[in-house]
């Protein structure tokens, strides 16, 4: 009976109410409207179809979103309001732990806020992302550390590491610490433990599903997981690892600088300083979750400062988290200083300040990116990109709309793997039959390569370029356009005799001196109001740098009013 009442107290609870409405106010308004840059197409793609993603596989992530996109409305719409509602049931953990911590509710209603409203957490909640539910997941095991009194609780952490795993790797650098602490303060002995270890490997057993997909059929099959080798290779992230704790000390220490920025700004800074002091509280306090707190710390760090890649920003929850709880002990500490009126003031000013650095209302970017390149290509034509916000939109507007199917979409990158091809030759029969023999030819190498037999580097590039010839001989009847951002010395050694003419933002490959003019009246693509991105940033001097090039086609071919179209859609665009 005292739990069902304190259940209704919970439910009824103004200030976790009031929490509730600010942050759920603040992330639909700001909510990104459609597919967004990175991994949003693709992301929403294997969603929608039961697919497999890039590694590490992501299969909880896949199965709790597939029944969202599936319901009434837009997919990635719904998507996106899939990641908003994790992080806004993170935030209300957060606050009941903090209120566990404190017994303060307003001081944890603003430990809450920080959480919700810090630009990493904040900008992962707004797009369809793997990352809120492990933010979830990481804020749900912190809760039931405190409430772990009985081998229930036991029980339901061990079962949750595991399957916290099954939706991203990062979550590693939380379970370990933690298993080490519940193994050293709940002591569950021999046949407990025994229990426990099946509980977590219980969970883990959803990363199947990745393999019987693959053997099933599915659409889009990453890795092409059809047996346990592959399975392995795909779940640890084979492919990136050549990008992961095999940095230069220099590089290491610029990381572990950015890493540490991140968190600061995440805490707007000033706010940083009552996590300090609450790690120095919680040391006085609880020795045991103070290193458990430093361990989960120190060892994110450690992972995230290792791997180099541009969005790396989400890898640092799990410090966010033990920063975001040990705040409430410095916050505690300090509740002298802050009166209820000082703290209210504080959580409405918060999402204030991070908005325009967070916000993607009416950003649609990321779709427009995409079909910019691909709207007004002749029918049947061939388009080859080297860049992947080009390719993962499209691939959701191929896949999930149904738009311009028609067209042979390829990303050249993605040739280089064995699950790829196997992909090309499912959606695109005809063309891959067209350029069968190449094909077969350097898969052979290519098998060799991803299984670390011998193999020779050159042999593969050779096998590779001509693959590439093939498949623009195939279609350069119906033309092949190429999306090239930067110099690409692969493509420049197909076809190296014919021109490369400008045509909105990609290139035709042509023995012809000019081009049917683009329509750059019909060209559709918006800048956002508020560019608080740098990718979105980098990607809008690309399409400068495209538009320059038709600018001086154009002159040169003396289409005068079609050049005046081009200087205006880039003065636009500044």
């Amino acid at each position: 009976m005292p739990n069902n009442k304190r259940l209704v107290r919970l439910q009824v609870n103004p200030v976790l109410v009031g929490l509730f409405l600010l942050v759920s106010v603040f992330y639909f308004y700001s909510l990104c409207p459609d597919v967004y840059l990175i991994d949003s197409g693709e992301l929403a793609t294997v969603s929608y179809t039961l697919g497999v993603a890039h590694p590490t596989g992501y299969p909880l992530y896949t199965l709790l979103s597939y029944f969202f996109a599936r319901l009434p409305g837009e997919p990635i719409r719904n998507l996106n309001l899939l990641s908003a509602l994790f992080s806004i049931a993170a935030s209300l953990v957060i606050f009941i732990t903090a209120r566990r911590i404190t017994n303060n509710q307003s001081i944890s209603a603003l430990v809450a806020a920080l959480f919700a409203f810090s630009p990493t957490i904040w900008r992962t909640s707004i797009t369809n992302e793997v990352y809120p539910l492990t933010g979830l997941f990481a804020v749900l095991v912190l809760y039931l550390l405190y409430e772990c009194k009985t081998d229930r609780v036991f029980y339901v952490i061990m079962y949750l590491l595991g399957l916290a795993l099954t939706n991203h790797m990062i979550f590693f650098s939380f379970a370990i610490p933690v298993l080490f602490y519940l193994m050293i303060t709940h002591r569950p002995g021999t046949k407990r433990t025994s229990i426990g270890i099946l509980l977590l490997a219980l969970g883990l057993t959803l990363y199947f599903y990745i393999m019987m997909r693959t053997i099933g059929g599915a659409e889009i099959a990453w890795g092409n997981a059809h047996n346990l080798q592959r399975l392995f290779w795909h779940t640890t992230g084979k492919q990136y690892q050549v990008w992961m704790f095999s940095l230069p000390l220099d590089e290491v220490l610029k990381n572990l600088a950015n890493g540490l920025h991140i968190l600061a700004r995440d805490f707007l800074y000033v706010f940083i300083i009552p996590s300090a002091i609450g790690f120095l509280a919680l040391y006085r306090k609880d020795k045991r979750k103070f290193w458990l707190m430093l361990a989960i710390l120190v060892l994110n760090l450690l992972y995230a400062i290792n791997y180099s890649i541009p969005d790396i920003e989400p890898y640092y929850i799990p410090s966010l988290v033990v920063l975001v709880a040990t705040s409430a002990y410095g916050m505690h500490t300090l509740r002298r200083f802050l009166k209820p009126a000082i703290i209210l003031c504080l959580i409405l000013i918060v999402p204030f300040i991070n908005y325009r650095a967070c916000t993607l209302r009416n950003n649609t970017f990321g779709i427009d990116f995409g079909r910019a390149h691909a709207e007004q290509l002749p029918d049947s034509s061939l388009l080859i990109t080297t860049q992947w916000d080009i390719y993962s939109p499209l691939m959701y507007l191929r896949e999930v709309k149904g738009w311009r199917n028609d067209l042979i979409l390829i990303d050249k990158e993605l040739l280089r793997r064995t699950w790829y091809m196997k992909y090309l030759e499912r959606e695109y029969p005809a063309l891959c039959a067209n350029a069968r023999t190449s094909i077969r030819s350097y898969l052979e190498e290519l098998y060799k390569f991803e299984y670390g037999r011998p193999y020779i580097i050159s042999v593969i590039q050779l096998r590779f370029i001509k693959m590439l010839e093939s498949l623009v001989e195939a279609k350069i009847d119906k033309g092949v356009f190429l999306s090239t951002p930067w110099a690409d010395r692969d493509l420049d050694q197909v076809k190296p005799d014919y021109r490369r003419l400008p045509f909105g933002l990609v290139s035709k490959v042509t023995q012809e001196k000019t081009l049917e003019p683009f329509d750059f009246s019909n060209f559709s693509l918006r800048k956002p109001s508020i560019i608080n991105d740098r990718r979105i940033a980098y990607s809008l001097r690309i399409i400068r740098n495209e538009l320059t090039a038709n600018l001086k086609y154009l002159i040169a071919t003396g289409l005068v009013e079609e050049a005046q179209k081009v200087r205006q859609l880039t003065a636009s665009l500044q």
